[in-house]
């Protein structure tokens, strides 16, 4: 039987996964795919960033606490066994590039929203748009987190192989 610890740490991974997921695929389908029409642009975008700022900060809560959750409970998680030392280093950089850039992510969006072109609400607190600084600052970071986007989707792939290799 699996320990607790084991199945605490399955449930935070797979927990994070699906908002991971949700994510990716949520926003750009409520930005670019619906029509706007129905509640107007402005409170169309307002719902769809504040929706992804709110799982996205869940999805950060997530990832740090399955970070520190080994060190708080002082066990030691069951890993499938690396083959050798070079897939040991390939399954921690893979780690921590999965890692970091979901942190990135959140980074960047933090900072896209800092730099709105109209007016959003997120979490009571209003960020008032500044054109100027808008269209100086948000198509660099825009495109820093679009590049993360595909990075994060090749991660996963990476990821899934190297299960689908490790279980073979």
């Amino acid at each position: 039987m699996k320990s607790k610890s084991y199945i605490v740490d399955r449930a935070l991974h797979w927990i994070s996964a699906l908002l991971l997921l949700f994510m990716l695929m949520n926003l750009s389908t409520q930005l670019h795919h619906v029509d706007w029409d129905i509640k107007g642009q402005v409170l169309h975008r307002q719902d769809a960033v504040e929706l992804h700022a709110f799982i996205g900060i869940i999805l950060v809560i997530i990832m740090f606490g399955r970070l520190i959750f080994p060190y708080l409970t002082r066990t030691k998680i069951e890993r499938v066994q690396p083959e050798s030392k070079k897939h040991s280093v390939f399954i921690k950089v893979t780690h921590i590039s999965l890692y970091s850039c979901i942190f990135l992510l959140a980074a960047t969006g933090v900072a896209l929203i800092n730099n709105y072109q109209i007016p959003l609400t997120v979490f009571g607190f209003e960020l008032a748009p500044d054109k100027d600084v808008f269209y100086q600052v948000f198509p660099k970071i825009h495109e820093t987190h679009m590049f993360l986007k595909q990075l994060i989707w090749w991660l996963i792939a990476v990821h899934f192989i190297g299960i689908m290799y490790a279980k073979r």
